[in-house]
């Protein structure tokens, strides 16, 4: 059930990778998910998931209560938000939500020609923009 969409990078805090690629995996299917990998200097472990071509998300996980990464997701930091591109905004809605995505209401962006955006809260508290790219 992976979706079709766009991205541009970015690094998310998370408390588990493996809890959080189970989303990862719905959303753009396993042979997209890197191996862990731990990085000991930083007390981390990190995981890439490629979203298209050499474009990626970074899910970095706290190996230890010292890591800023830890400290962050205490706070219930995670980002700010990333953008997405779908054609069919309300199908990719609609899969969401059944994956525990909370939306909130459709706008006009005119940053976009008046394209309609949405964003969703992810069931990790992470925000989400939807952009209707047709």
């Amino acid at each position: 059930m992976p979706l079709n969409l766009q991205f541009h990078h970015t690094g998310l805090a998370v408390d588990s990778i493996e809890d959080s690629l189970d989303y990862y995996r719905k959303l753009f299917g396993s042979e997209k998910i890197s191996k862990t990998y731990s990085i000991s200097s930083q007390h981390v472990s990190v995981c890439f998931v490629e979203v298209g071509p050499n474009v990626f998300l970074e899910l970095i996980e706290a190996k230890g209560d010292d890591s800023s990464i830890h400290r962050m997701r205490k706070k219930g930091v995670s980002y700010y938000h990333v953008a997405y591109l779908t054609k069919t905004i309300e199908e990719t809605v609609s899969k969401l939500v059944e994956l525990n995505f909370k939306p909130m209401e459709y706008f006009n962006s005119e940053a976009f020609d008046n394209k309609r955006c949405i964003f969703l809260f992810s069931p990790e508290a992470e925000l989400i923009e939807l952009i209707e790219s047709e």
